[in-house]
C-alpha cells in the first residue's frame, strides 16, 4: 500500500504545490487570478520515452481561498486539485480515456498522504530579492535533514497574493506566501516549477467546480485507479 501511495503522490504532490521577464505587477494584494508555471525535470536525461508523457505546464486558478492545480499530459490524462484552504478541504479529479473519477480527503487524510511522499525542509531566508512573472520575490533555501528527500534548493514566493493558508496540504506548511518557483523530489525525480505568468482576470465558478458527469470515489479506490494508469507510464 505504501508504494502505491507513493505513486498516486508523484500527482497529488504536482498539484499540490504552487522565472522570465515580464511587467513589474502593480503593488496592491491580490486575491483573484490565474498562475501558469513550467515544469522541468533536472538531473533527468532527456530521449526517454517519459518525455511526451511528462507534463510540462501546471495552470493555478485562486479565488475567495480556494485555489486548483490542473496539469495534463500530451492528451493522455488531466488531474486537478481544488484546495479549499478555510474548510480543509482537498478534491481531487482524474480523467483518462472514459474514466472520470474524483475523491474529497479531509486534512488529516491530505496530511498522511503528504508525510508518505515528502520530507519537510527548513527554509532558511536569503538576502536580496528575484523577480518572477512580474512579482518581485523574497527568497529562501530549503534544507532537508535527510539527502533522501532532496538536494537543497532556493524558493521564491510572494505574500502579495493573498491565499489564507495557502501551503496547508504541502510541504511548505510552515511558510504563509504563495510559491512562485521551487523544487521537490517525487517518485525519483526532481521537478522544478516556475511561475511564467500571471493573468489579472475574474476565475469563474466552474474551475471550483467537479463536473457532473464524473463519479465520486474512495479515496482508496482512487489510489487503486492511479497506480493502474501509472504502471502505462513506466
Amino acid at each position: 500500500m505504501i508504494n502505491k501511495l507513493k505513486s498516486f503522490g508523484f500527482l497529488f504532490a504536482m498539484l499540490l504545490l504552487i522565472g522570465c521577464e515580464a511587467e513589474v505587477v502593480e503593488e496592491k494584494d491580490i486575491t483573484e487570478g490565474t498562475l501558469k508555471y513550467t515544469v522541468e525535470y533536472p538531473g533527468r536525461t532527456e530521449g526517454g520515452l517519459m518525455d511526451g508523457v511528462l507534463p510540462k505546464e501546471m495552470v493555478m486558478h485562486f479565488k475567495d481561498n480556494v485555489y486548483t492545480n490542473t496539469i495534463s499530459a500530451a492528451g493522455m490524462f488531466d488531474s486537478k486539485i481544488i484546495a479549499d484552504c478555510i474548510n480543509k478541504t482537498v478534491t481531487l479529479s482524474f480523467h483518462f480515456g472514459p474514466k472520470k473519477i474524483y475523491t474529497v480527503m479531509n486534512e488529516n487524510t491530505a496530511d498522511s498522504l503528504l508525510h508518505v511522499q515528502f520530507g519537510m525542509p527548513d527554509l532558511i531566508e536569503v538576502n536580496g530579492s528575484d523577480e518572477v512573472a512580474g512579482f518581485i520575490c523574497n527568497r529562501a533555501f530549503a534544507e532537508f535533514d535527510d539527502f533522501d528527500d532532496g538536494p537543497e534548493f532556493e524558493v521564491k514566493y510572494t505574500d502579495k497574493i493573498k491565499i489564507k493558508e495557502v501551503n496547508w496540504c504541502n510541504q511548505f506548511q510552515g511558510l504563509e506566501a504563495v510559491l512562485l518557483e521551487y523544487e521537490q523530489k517525487t517518485y525519483g525525480m526532481r521537478l522544478k516549477l516556475t511561475c511564467s505568468e500571471y493573468i489579472d482576470q475574474p476565475v469563474n465558478q466552474s474551475e471550483f467546480e467537479v463536473p457532473e458527469e464524473f463519479e465520486l470515489v474512495t479515496v482508496e479506490e482512487m489510489v487503486f485507479q492511479f497506480e493502474e494508469v501509472f504502471e502505462n507510464f513506466k
